[in-house]
């Protein structure tokens, strides 16, 4: 067979693969890369924010650094939405998602886990007095997009307050969930919904 004759039935074998199903793996796996970048805020999803969780939990077992986990909600954001329309609620969203993007390092991840709620993934945390540093930071900017931004701040505009928990572990004494959900359970507790 010739160099020629072996292209075209590449290119042939590629073109069925694609007629009968292997261009829905192409686009699966496109699809696959989408869902982990939440679509409105550019931020990746519950799937990634659990992916690089894993990761760094994995690193802290090896380092004994500990990793810590922000859990986010925007109150009352219903409101917003019944109040303001569902533009201005996409436009908290945003807001929300590039304040807590602009609180943190590089390394770590902000991601939207649920309509109103985000999570940030910190690792290589020397202390649980590292994470609380992080949270500082993560209140200051979100009262403070007017100074960041140099424009109106359309979460003081509408109101709009965050509540913001935490906890951290090492790698090998918690897991991804555990650590989710104590994130979670320190959340409701700055909502004053738990004891």
């Amino acid at each position: 067979m010739s160099r020629r004759d072996a292209s075209r039935l590449r290119v042939g074998a590629a073109a069925l693969a694609a007629a009968f199903g292997g261009g829905v793996w192409w686009a699966s796996g496109r699809r696959r890369r989408a869902w982990r970048t939440d679509a409105l805020t550019g931020v990746p999803t519950r799937d990634g924010a659990l992916a690089h969780l894993r990761a760094e939990l994995v690193r802290s077992s090896r380092s004994g650094r500990v990793v810590g986990v922000a859990f986010c909600d925007i109150d009352a954001f219903k409101q917003v939405n019944d109040h303001h329309g569902h533009l201005a609620g996409d436009l908290v969203l945003v807001t929300v998602a590039q304040c807590l993007q602009g609180a943190v390092r590089p390394s770590d991840v902000v991601a939207r886990v649920g309509g109103d709620e985000f999570v940030v993934v910190c690792g290589g945390l020397r202390s649980a007095d590292d994470m609380e540093v992080i949270v500082a930071r993560l209140h200051a900017a979100l009262g403070g997009t007017s100074m960041a931004s140099g424009t109106a701040d359309p979460l003081a505009e509408m109101g709009v307050t965050v509540s913001v928990g935490s906890a951290t572990g090492r790698g090998g004494e918690v897991s991804p969930g555990a650590l989710l959900h104590a994130a979670d359970r320190s959340m409701y507790r700055q909502k004053g919904q738990l004891p």
